[in-house]
C-alpha cells in the first residue's frame, strides 16, 4: 500500500492487486488501522472494498496512523495468518508510520475563452457557466449577483473538481456580473463572468416632472438599468388625460432623456409613461404613478409675522397665499437666516399656517422666510422682520403703522375691516370704545381678536359709525392707549336755501346760496348749477340751447303754459354729452345681391368723436320716390349687414349712421349706388391658401384644420364631405361657416380621420369645389384574413394579407410578429418576425391545440393583432385516396405516345397500382408510371392496337383505398380509294 493524500482528518490509500489470488477471484480487500502506540488493530471500512483505494476517514488531527489491508475470495474471511485458496490472505502492511498533517493547496479555477469574455445569451435561452476548480482542501464554493438571489434563481451544483451554474429560461435582469470565490485554509481565490441577456431594454428609471407650468409639463428620467444587451436607440413618450383610457404618442424617436410636453390644458390631470427601444424592440414602460396637475408655482403667503420670542425660539404665522397657481398647496417651507451669514437655513415644511423654531441661539438676530409650495414648486419667498432670540416682557403698544395719520375713510354701505397689530408681552387684553363709551358689539359691529393683532369689523357702515375710536391694551407691565378717526363719507344735503340772487344782467345772473348741513362727511368740492329761461317764450315745438360747453353732460326738460297756468315738466332728456361729431362711415358698397336681400359692407368712419364706435344703423330708400326707413331693429356692431325684406326688381339705395359709447350719432355716410334687387348670378369660387396643395401630414392625437373663403353670387352654399357622405358638425368634427368663409377643425386625430376631405360651394351659377388630402401618421392597423394551411404534427403555415392601413407612415410595413399560445395557457409567446405575409411554424408538438395571432409593424409601433378564428389541432392530415378526373376515356393516334394524367387526393401519400384488363401492368422501356403528392401519370410511347383497353387504377394509404377505370381506344381513319369507297383502318 501507498499513501496518496493525508489531510487533518483523513488519509487516502491505494494498493495492488495480490500476486496469488488463492485459485478464485478477489472479491475485496479490508483496510485496518492502528494508531502508532496502540497494540490493536481496527477495522477501517463497513464493507467489502472492491476497487483499489480507499479513504480513511474520522482520524484524529496530529496522531501518527499505520494501515494494513487484507485481500478477500469467495470463501469468505479466515483467520489472518492463514493463507490459502478458502480464507483472507496475508495482510499487507504500509511500510512507513504515517502522521496526519493537511496537505494544503491554494484554490484556483480556469475559465474558458467565452466565460473570459462577455457570456452572450438570448432571452428564454438558458445561462451555463461551467468552471473547473481545484484546492486542497476542496474549496468551499460561492456564487453571488449584485442584485439578485441566486439561490432561488438558478442552479448550482459543486463537487471536488468542478462547480456549474445554470439559470433556465433567462430574462433582462439576469445580465450583469456574476461572482465566484473558492476559498479554503489555503487561501482565496475571486473571479467574475460577465453575462448579456439580448432583450428588449427595461424601463427607464426615476420618471419625474421636472418643470410644471400652466400650459407644459417637462419629464425627466434616466436610462433603464438594463439595456437588453444592446445601445439604446430612442424613446416612446405617450400621454394620456387621466379621464381617458387609451394613451396618445407624443414621440417615437426621442433620444434625449428630458422631454417638453406643450399645449396641456391649465388645472387638467394627465399620466404619462416612457419606453426605451434597442435593436431589439420597445421595452417596458415607465409610468407616473399618480396624475400630475398641470399648473404653476403659487405666490408667496401673506403677513410673515414673528409673534413671539423666547430664550431659544420663535413663533411665527402667516396667512395663505392670494393665488394657488392652479394646484393645491401642498405645504410650506420654512428658512432661517443668522445676521452676518448669507446662508439661509432649512428649518421645516409643514402645513399649518404657524409655526414655533426652536434651538435658536439666545442674543442672536435672525431673519425668518416662508415659501408655499404646490405640485409645480416654490413661491417666491416671504420675509419677516428681523428678530432678536431672547426673553422678553414689553408694555402694550400698537403698531400703527398701517394707519395713515391714525385716520381711516370708508364709504357708506362699504364693509370696513381695521386690523392694528397689537405688541407687548406677556399679551395684552385690548378694549375698545368709541368715544367716552365701552364699544358695544352687535351683529354689525363686533371685535375680532387673533394671536398678532385685534381687529374691528363693521358692516355696511354708516354716517353715525363715524367717529374716534381707542383701543386700550394692558399686561403687568402698563397700560397702552391709541385713538383712531373713521370718517364715513357720504353724499351731502341740499344746499341751503332760498338762492339769492345778487346780480341779474341781460347776459348773466349773480346767485348765491349757503352750504349743505350736512356735507356727507367729505367738504364739498363743487355745486352743479342748472338753469331754465323764464323770460323767454318758445313758439312751437323747437328750441336752440346755445353756449354749451365742451366735455359737459347737458339734460333738458320741457313745460307747458297755457292761460291756466304751467304744466307738469316732461321727462328729463338722456344726457348728451356736448363733443366733437363722429365722421360718417364710408360708402356702403354691395357684397351679395339677391331678390330680396342686398348685403352691405362699410369702412368704419375716420374720425370717432373721442370715443369708441359701439354701433351702426343701417337706412333704405326705394327709388325714386320713396322715404329713408331703418333697415335694422337690433344694434349692429360689425360694418357687414344683410337687409332683407326687399322687394324683386325694386332699386333701391342705402346709408349708414355710426354711434359712440357717448351716445354722439354721426351724419349718414354717402349713399349707395343704385341697387337693383334681382339675383345676380356668379359662379362660385373658392380661395384656399397654397399649403393646402399639398398633403396635410398631422400625428394621432393632434388637431387638424381645413378652411377656405368663397366668393359668389348668390351666396353659395358650402358643403363638407369625405368618402361621398356629408359631414356634420360633431363634438368631434368642429364646422364653422358663415356667409363667405367656412373652417372645418378635426380634434384628437385618429388614423381613420386621415383622407380626402372636398368642399363643394355651390349656387345657380355652378359649383366649385377643393380637396384636401389629410395623412394621420399611427401604428399600423393588423394584418387581414389570417388562415392556417398544411397542418402537421409538428409544423404548420400561416398565410394572411397586408393591412388595410399602414399607419400612414412614409416607410412601409418593416415586418410582422407572429405569436402563439398553447391551449390553457393566457401567456402569448413570440415565435419569430417575418417580412412576407406567410410564417411556416414549426416545434409543434403532436394532438396540442394552439392559437395563433399576427401583428404589423411601421415606424411608429406595433398593430393590434390579428388572431385566428379557430384553434388549429397539431395532428397529422388523414384523407382517404379520391380521384378528381375530368374524363374517363382516352384516345390516340398510332405511333404517337400516350399519357393518362390522373388527379387524386390522398395524405399521407398513397400508394399506386396499375392494371389492364385485370392484369398488373410491368413497366418497360415503353409504359412508365409516374406519381407525385396530387397526380398520376402513366405514359407508353408509341401506342398501337395493343394498347387499348381498360387500364384500372388502385389507390392505397392509411385512411383507405380507392379504384377507377379508364378506357384507351384508337380512333378509325376513314379514307377513300379512287372508286369513293369508304375504307376503315
Amino acid at each position: 500500500p501507498e499513501i496518496d493524500n493525508v489531510s487533518r482528518n483523513a488519509v487516502t490509500i491505494s494498493w495492488k492487486r495480490p500476486v496469488r489470488d488463492g485459485g478464485s477471484d478477489i472479491r475485496g480487500y479490508c483496510v485496518e488501522r492502528k494508531e502508532r502506540k496502540g497494540l490493536r488493530w481496527v477495522r477501517a471500512c463497513k464493507r467489502t472494498i472492491p476497487d483499489l483505494r480507499f479513504k480513511v476517514q474520522g482520524l484524529s488531527e496530529g496522531v501518527e496512523y499505520e494501515f494494513r489491508v487484507t485481500a478477500e475470495n469467495k470463501a469468505g474471511f479466515g483467520e489472518v495468518s492463514a493463507v490459502n485458496s478458502e480464507g483472507i490472505g496475508e495482510p499487507a502492511e504500509v511500510e512507513k508510520v504515517t502522521e496526519l498533517v493537511d496537505q494544503e493547496m491554494l484554490p484556483d479555477f480556469e475559465l474558458d475563452a467565452e466565460l473570459r469574455r462577455t457570456l452572450v445569451v438570448r432571452v428564454r435561452a438558458s445561462i451555463r457557466m461551467f468552471v473547473p476548480i481545484k484546492g486542497r482542501p476542496v474549496p468551499e464554493v460561492t456564487w453571488s449577483k449584485d442584485d439578485a438571489n441566486l439561490k432561488t434563481r438558478a442552479h448550482i451544483d459543486n463537487t471536488e473538481s468542478y462547480t456549474l451554474l445554470v439559470i433556465p429560461d433567462c430574462t433582462r435582469y439576469d445580465a450583469g456580473k456574476y461572482h465566484l470565490s473558492l476559498e479554503n485554509v489555503a487561501g482565496k481565490k475571486t473571479g467574475f463572468v460577465n453575462v448579456k441577456v439580448l432583450d428588449t431594454p427595461g424601463p427607464p428609471v426615476n420618471l419625474k416632472p421636472r418643470e410644471i407650468t400652466k400650459n407644459s409639463i417637462t419629464l425627466q428620467w434616466e436610462i433603464p438599468i438594463i439595456d437588453g444587451g444592446s445601445k439604446i436607440r430612442n424613446y416612446i413618450i405617450e400621454k394620456r388625460a387621466a379621464t381617458k383610457k387609451a394613451y396618445t404618442v407624443l414621440s417615437t424617436t426621442w433620444q434625449k432623456c428630458s422631454f417638453k410636453i406643450p399645449d396641456l390644458e391649465e388645472g387638467a390631470y394627465y399620466y404619462f409613461r416612457v419606453s426605451a427601444e434597442n435593436d431589439l424592440g420597445v421595452g417596458e414602460p415607465a409610468e407616473t404613478p399618480e396624475p400630475i396637475r398641470v399648473s404653476q408655482a403659487p405666490s408667496a403667503p401673506e403677513n410673515l409675522y414673528v409673534t413671539d420670542v423666547t430664550s431659544d425660539s420663535a413663533s411665527l404665522a402667516w396667512t395663505k397665499p392670494l393665488h394657488d397657481g392652479g394646484s393645491l398647496i401642498t405645504g410650506y417651507v420654512i428658512e432661517a437666516q443668522k445676521k452676518d451669514t448669507d446662508q439661509w437655513v432649512h428649518v421645516a415644511t409643514i402645513k399649518a399656517l404657524d409655526y414655533t423654531v426652536t434651538d435658536l441661539i439666545e442674543g442672536a438676530e435672525y431673519t425668518f422666510r416662508i415659501m408655499a409650495v404646490n405640485a409645480s414648486g416654490r413661491s417666491d419667498p416671504r420675509e419677516s422682520r428681523p428678530a432678536v432670540i431672547k426673553e422678553q416682557t414689553s408694555a402694550p403698544s400698537f403698531d400703527l403703522r398701517g394707519v395713515y395719520q391714525k385716520t381711516i375713510i370708508a364709504k357708506a354701505g362699504d364693509r370696513l375691516k381695521v386690523e392694528i397689530p397689537v405688541l407687548g408681552k406677556p399679551r395684552p387684553v385690548v378694549s375698545w370704545k368709541k368715544g367716552d363709551t365701552v364699544l358695544k358689539e352687535t351683529q354689525r359691529l363686533n371685535i375680532e381678536t387673533t394671536p398678532t393683532s385685534t381687529i374691528l369689523n363693521i358692516n355696511e357702515i354708516k354716517k353715525k359709525d363715524g367717529g374716534q375710536y381707542s383701543m386700550t391694551g394692558k399686561n403687568m407691565l402698563g397700560a397702552m392707549t391709541e385713538t383712531i378717526t373713521i370718517l364715513v363719507h357720504d353724499i351731502p344735503g341740499p344746499p341751503t336755501g332760498p338762492i339769492k340772487l345778487e346780480e341779474i344782467s341781460c347776459d348773466y345772473v349773480l346767485m348765491s346760496w349757503d352750504p349743505p348741513e350736512n356735507d356727507g362727511g367729505v367738504p364739498i368740492n363743487n355745486y352743479i348749477v342748472e338753469m331754465r329761461e323764464t323770460t323767454a317764450l318758445v313758439v312751437g315745438n323747437l328750441f336752440k340751447s346755445t353756449g354749451l360747453i365742451d366735455g359737459i353732460a347737458y339734460e333738458h326738460r320741457v313745460i307747458a303754459e297755457n292761460m291756466a297756468g304751467l304744466s307738469k315738466a316732461s321727462k328729463p332728456s338722456e344726457p348728451m354729452y356736448a363733443l366733437d361729431p363722429v365722421d360718417p362711415p364710408g360708402r356702403p358698397v354691395a357684397l351679395n345681391i339677391t331678390r330680396h336681400e342686398v348685403t352691405l359692407s362699410w369702412t368704419k368712419p375716420e374720425g370717432d368723436g373721442g370715443f369708441s364706435i359701439t354701433g351702426y344703423t343701417v337706412e333704405r330708400r326705394e327709388m325714386p320716390n320713396g322715404r329713408w326707413l331703418k333697415a335694422n331693429f337690433n344694434n349692429i356692431l360689425e360694418t357687414i349687414y344683410t337687409v332683407s325684406g326687399l322687394t324683386e326688381d325694386a332699386t333701391y339705395e342705402f346709408r349708414v349712421f355710426a354711434r359712440n359709447s357717448a351716445g354722439a350719432v354721426s351724419a349718414p355716410s354717402q349713399s349707395s349706388e343704385a341697387i337693383l334687387c334681382r339675383d345676380d348670378i356668379e359662379e362660385p369660387r373658392l380661395d384656399v391658401d397654397a399649403s393646402y396643395s399639398s398633403t396635410v401630414v398631422v400625428m394621432a392625437g393632434e388637431v387638424f384644420k381645413l378652411e377656405a373663403s368663397v366668393t359668389g353670387r348668390p351666396i353659395p352654399s358650402l358643403v363638407w364631405t369625405k368618402e361621398g357622405k356629408e359631414l356634420e358638425d360633431t363634438a368631434k368634427i368642429e364646422i364653422k361657416t358663415s356667409e363667405f368663409h367656412t373652417t372645418l377643425t378635426n380634434k384628437d386625430s385618429l388614423r381613420r380621420d386621415g383622407g380626402a376631405f372636398t368642399l363643394i360651394a355651390s349656387n345657380p351659377g355652378g359649383f366649385a369645389k377643393f380637396i384636401y388630402n389629410v395623412k394621420v401618421l399611427d401604428r399600423p392597423g393588423p394584418p387581414n384574413s389570417l388562415t392556417v394551411t398544411d397542418v402537421t404534427a409538428e409544423k404548420c403555415v400561416l398565410n394572411w394579407l397586408h393591412p388595410t392601413h399602414d399607419g400612414g407612415a412614409k416607410i412601409e410595413i418593416t415586418g410582422y410578429i407572429v405569436e402563439m399560445q398553447g391551449k390553457g395557457s393566457e401567456k402569448w409567446t413570440q415565435v419569430m418576425v417575418v417580412k412576407s405575409n406567410e410564417a411556416h411554424v414549426t416545434g409543434l408538438t403532436q394532438g396540442e391545440e394552439y392559437t395563433f395571432r399576427i401583428s404589423s409593424i411601421n415606424e411608429k409601433g406595433v398593430s393590434d393583432p390579428r388572431p385566428l378564428n379557430v384553434p388549429v389541432v397539431a395532428k397529422d392530415l388523414v384523407i382517404s385516396p379520391t380521384f378528381k378526373l375530368l374524363f374517363s376515356t382516352f384516345s390516340v393516334l398510332a405511333g404517337d405516345d400516350l399519357k393518362i394524367d390522373v388527379p387524386y387526393a390522398a395524405h399521407p401519400k398513397a400508394t399506386a397500382t396499375w392494371l389492364k384488363d385485370g392484369v398488373a401492368l410491368k413497366e418497360t422501356t415503353r409504359v412508365n408510371a409516374d406519381a407525385t403528392d396530387k397526380n398520376l401519370l402513366l405514359v407508353i410511347k408509341e401506342a398501337c392496337r395493343d394498347d387499348v383497353g381498360t387500364y384500372t387504377v388502385k389507390l392505397t394509404n392509411t385512411a383507405g383505398e380507392a379504384s377507377t377505370d379508364i378506357s384507351v381506344i384508337l380512333p378509325e381513319i376513314l379514307v377513300t380509294d379512287q372508286e369513293n369507297q369508304k375504307l376503315s383502318l
